[in-house]
């Protein structure tokens, strides 16, 4: 249903609520306008009749003292009363003696006495001040009315900027950012949508550089598995031979790694999302530190490195152990795979903080960010049958844990070291 111009405008909230004010604001005018004028009004009658009243006093006394009335000022009247008419103020437009009068009477012994004052000065002051309030509040009004319009305009114009930019984001432009001028509450708003749709930017690219990732992850292990496959393909057809267990045990070498690949990207996922936090409870950095070295000290040996360990003042931590144990597995993994021979792997707690340190090549800082990514590696490690899923697990796990997380050089400017910052038990 299509809407007329104003019918459009009238919709709009702005408007609406423009025009809402207007009303009250005129409603309040009129009253405060009305009442002020009655209120003077009073007020002057008031001080007509004071004035009356002294002047009746002392025609009283001076009639009583068998005196005349006294003798009238301009524009007063002062005379003796016969009309049938009750005692009090009332007021009268008498023609012949220049307009409205205000009278009051009083019966003495003597007789009924009628006192007046020409009131019309009053009259035209009253109609001068009717009148300049009547224009004072059409001016006001009319001001008001355009304030209240620009207002109107000026707040949807915002508004239209708002949903403009909105649009803009459902459309798919999430580089779109939304300009307010002003510090009022449509400008934080407006702020707070800019965020959120720059994190959904910063959402949206990471998703697509990992689509990318984990389609140049998967193209080797499939080609590796279709080679293998036709491969035995053509020694069952072609060849009549019996296809030999060393090709299919790379066949499943390869599922294996696409599965892995799947599996840690579900484990990234379900970390991300904040499972397993209702499992935490209190544990001993120094404990986690002595039972890691343990489980893993052989494996190091193994590759002809060391693992140190080196625990000062262990604190304890509100932690998933599982997940810490995995972490720190990840770690040592990462310095067995890309070390340097014969190095020496350091597991260090001081406190709450957790560190694990490697003598290898380390990670240039400008590729520090770029390696928390799922699935990025660098070019000098794409090659390795990691799945690059390493770091960003570990990342993972330190936000769960609401722990800081930072890549640092490792001993005298070699290597790499990775730290982590938890809450002392003590300090929550």
């Amino acid at each position: 249903m299509s809407l007329s111009p104003l019918s459009a405008f009238l919709r709009l909230s702005t408007v609406r609520q423009t025009l809402w004010l207007l009303g009250v604001f005129c409603c309040i005018s009129v009253v405060a306008w009305g009442g002020t004028y009655l209120l003077i009004q009073r007020e002057m009658l008031r001080t007509v009749d004071a004035r009356l009243e002294q002047r009746m006093a002392a025609s009283i006394a001076a009639v009583r003292n068998a005196q005349p009335l006294p003798t009238p000022l301009v524009g007063e009247t002062a005379e003796w009363f016969t009309e049938r008419r009750p005692d009090g103020f009332y007021s009268r437009d008498v023609e012949n003696r220049g307009g409205e009068f205000r009278f009051l009477v009083r019966t003495t012994e003597q007789g009924r006495i009628r006192l007046g004052e020409n009131t019309e000065r009053q009259e035209e002051l009253r109609d001068m001040l009717a009148g300049g309030m009547q224009w004072s509040l059409a001016a006001t009004l009319v001001i008001t009315c355009l304030v209240g319009v620009w207002m109107a305009r000026r707040g949807q114009a915002r508004l239209n900027t708002i949903n403009t930019g909105l649009s803009a984001v459902a459309a798919g432009q999430l580089e779109t950012r939304i300009a307010l001028d002003g510090q009022d509450d449509l400008s934080l708003l407006a702020d707070r949508i800019n965020a959120t749709t720059a994190r959904l930017d910063t959402a949206m690219s990471q998703m697509r550089v990992q689509s990318s990732n984990i389609a140049h992850d998967l193209r080797t292990p499939l080609a590796r598995l279709r080679a293998h496959l036709e491969q035995s393909l053509l020694s069952a057809t072609e060849t009549a031979q019996p296809v030999s267990p060393e090709v299919l045990g790379a066949a499943l070498e390869q599922i294996d790694r696409i599965t892995g690949t799947f599996d840690a990207l579900l484990r990234l996922a379900r970390i991300e999302s904040g499972a397993g936090r209702d499992a935490f409870a209190p544990l001993s950095l120094g404990a986690l530190a002595e039972q890691v070295a343990e489980v893993f000290g052989p494996v190091v040996e193994d590759a002809g490195q060391v693992l140190v360990l080196d625990v000062t003042a262990p604190a304890s931590v509100p932690a998933d152990r599982d997940l810490l144990v995995q972490l720190c597995a990840n770690l040592i993994q990462n310095a067995l795979r890309y070390g340097a021979e014969g190095q020496t792997i350091t597991l260090r707690v001081h406190g709450p903080r957790l560190s694990i340190s490697d003598e290898g090549p380390g990670i240039p800082f400008a590729e520090r960010e770029n390696v928390l990514q799922p699935l990025y590696q660098g070019s000098s490690t794409r090659q390795n049958e990691g799945f690059g899923l390493g770091l960003s697990l570990v990342r993972a796990i330190a936000d769960l844990h609401g722990a800081g997380f930072t890549l640092s050089d490792g001993p005298n400017g070699r290597g790499l070291r990775v730290s982590l910052q938890f809450a002392n038990l003590t300090e929550l």
